[in-house]
């Protein structure tokens, strides 16, 4: 059984972890795993792991167990992890102390590499909610039953329905902030009032000023276009100013002109924000992404450096009123949040009693999950830097950059679902099937500068202009148009959506069966309905697309009317606008 998922590796095929789990179940030894949270429930797992016949099913055996740890690490972080198992099992004796040196809990941050990467997020939480960092125990017994707390539930329904209320008669700036661009909306008195759509590469910055300025740029491009008159000149600067071709330069030109003109403009109630990262009560503590890759390379003292952005909450209050608020959040929790919001409006109201799982498809991919309480639960939720793949072999001799590679961005780790259910996802598969069965649509991404071969490898293009969009949206449009091969594109990232939904199942075990897809991804119906007919070959699991669909509240159906933006592109914004109005009065 071993020596067959590892021949189905070396052909290039995925071997899915809990495939992998599932044929394991028979072995008669097994590790029980339980992680002491540093806000929340304790969360508790079995693996099942049995013996290795050569080396290298050890090696295969080796990687599923460290898999499933760094899996449990990454979505739920944690003070520290307790290990159970019947002693005089030698293999999981060894596996169980080895650890400590394959997570390098006593390295330094900064010297952590593949599997301790996810350290460095759960010591930063740690650190933030004034705990030691994380550590490993073992225990030579099984574990007695652990009773959960009950949970507490308030009307999630009814505090979704007051944040919409609340933000009738509020002036409130909503960021939806991603790896490609942030998304900006204003609101006035339960109205859009200003869109805004700012085109950046976090990746390439090497300071985190140059992250925190363009999102400080962004507020103030609001409040001054909310409060320019409606004249011709005013209409005319306000064009100017929103524009997504205009540069920082021309903005700030217009906003030190009302300045001179006007004085002050309008400041906000509330200003609500989903960032790309860990956020643990509104403090970002993660650190490990991509989108601050270059700033940890660059930086000579990152952690301090890094710790800056838990001042971005200041930053921002000085943009609101006396008494206004900031609420910051994960971009996939600020998903999951504008799906709840939305269905607590519609005729599913009686849904949101079991909570709203969603999924956000852009540079990586983002997961949020609200409770049966209603609540984020406090954990990092890392899904995308989960392992649900241990297959694949040829595609890890590449490196991480290169289109074909599915080694994860930030830890070199192969088979995260960061490489699959994501714009990288789409870009490698693209290449694989255009290479094997349409050559002039694969010549076509090098002719229209959307890709280019070096000598160490294949990458997109990000200069003179950064690709990405343009690839993706590329392919969209081909299977959009039934290119038979742009298609099966979008038909394997559904299967991938299958895997990854049974390993979410495992790892959260979340009360709500549906998930929400949000993103570029479902902003052409057709390519969702081909990924949900992959995930339908593997699993009967219910999607609901984050699009005009989903437009109940009075903001959301603004966005949905309005005739240049859509929801799938602005609706997480306007999730932001209602996300800091529920902390209003």
């Amino acid at each position: 059984m071993i020596t067959d998922f590892i021949e189905r590796a070396k052909r290039g095929e995925s071997v899915y972890l809990c495939d992998v789990r599932d044929a394991f179940n028979d072995a008669n030894s097994n590790v029980e795993c339980v992680i002491e949270p540093a806000v929340g429930e304790a969360g508790r797992w079995s693996i099942p792991l049995p013996c290795a016949d050569t080396g290298e099913e050890s090696v295969f055996l080796n990687e599923y167990f460290y898999a499933h740890i760094y899996n449990f690490i990454s979505a739920f972080g944690g003070k520290n992890m307790t290990l159970y198992y019947d002693p005089g099992v030698q293999h999981i004796e060894k596996l169980c102390a080895s650890l400590p040196d394959i997570f390098q809990t006593m390295l330094p941050r900064s010297e952590r590499f593949g599997y301790g990467k996810c350290l460095n997020v759960t010591d930063r939480v740690n650190e933030a909610m004034g705990f030691p960092p994380f550590r490993f125990k073992t225990v030579h017994k099984r574990c007695d039953n652990i009773i959960p707390n009950p949970a507490i539930s308030d009307n999630a329904v009814t505090a979704f329905q007051k944040a919409v209320a609340t933000a009738s008669d509020k002036v409130i700036c909503g960021l939806d902030i991603g790896g490609t661009d942030i998304k900006v909306v204003a609101t006035f008195n339960g109205r859009i009032a200003a869109f805004c759509e700012y085109d950046w590469y976090p990746a390439g910055m090497t300071s985190i000023d140059q992250l925190i300025e363009p999102i400080i740029l962004m507020v103030r491009i609001m409040r001054t276009a909310i409060s320019l008159p409606d004249t011709t000149c005013g209409n005319e600067q306000r064009a100017a100013l929103l524009n997504n071709s205009a540069s920082d330069e021309e903005r700030r030109g217009i906003l030190d002109s009302f300045g001179k003109e006007f004085g002050v403009p309008i400041l906000f109630d509330g200003i609500g924000v989903g960032f790309p990262d860990v956020v643990i009560h509104s403090k970002i503590v993660g650190g490990e992404t991509f989108k601050t890759r270059g700033i940890r390379h660059s930086s000579s003292d990152y952690e301090t450096e890094f710790s800056e952005l838990i001042g971005l909450n200041d930053m921002l209050l000085a943009h609101c009123k006396p008494g206004g608020v900031i609420n910051i959040t994960n971009d996939g929790s600020l998903a999951a949040y504008t799906a709840a919001v939305e269905l607590a409006h519609s005729e599913r109201a009686n849904d949101v009693s079991d909570g709203v799982f969603a999924h956000t498809f852009g540079t990586e991919l983002g997961t949020g999950w609200i409770n049966e309480c209603g609540e984020i639960p406090q954990i990092p939720l890392e899904i995308y830097n989960c392992v649900f793949d241990l297959g694949n072999y040829p595609a890890r001799k590449f490196g991480v950059f290169d289109l074909r590679s599915t080694l994860n961005f930030n830890t070199g780790i192969a088979g995260t679902m960061q490489k699959y259910t994501s714009q990288s996802g789409a870009f490698r598969l693209a290449l694989e099937y255009f290479s094997a069965n349409a050559p002039k649509l694969r010549q076509e991404l090098f002719d229209k500068g959307f890709i280019e071969e070096k000598e160490d490898g294949i990458y997109v293009a990000l200069s003179p202009a950064d690709m990405r969009k343009p690839l993706l949206e590329h392919i969209m449009e081909l299977a959009d148009k039934g290119q038979p091969q742009a298609e099966h594109v979008f038909i394997e990232i559904g299967r991938y959506l299958a895997a990854i939904y049974r390993e979410t199942e495992f790892i959260l075990n979340p009360k709500i069966k549906r998930r929400v897809l949000y993103g570029r991804f479902v902003k052409r119906h057709n390519c969702f309905k081909l990924m949900q007919k992959g995930a339908h070959e593997s699993l009967d699991i219910v999607f609901d697309v984050g699009d005009e669909s989903l437009a109940f509240t009075p903001l959301m159906r603004d966005l949905k009317n309005d005739p240049h933006y859509t929801v799938a592109q602005f609706g997480q914004a306007v999730g932001a606008v209602y996300f800091a109005s529920s902390l209003l009065g």
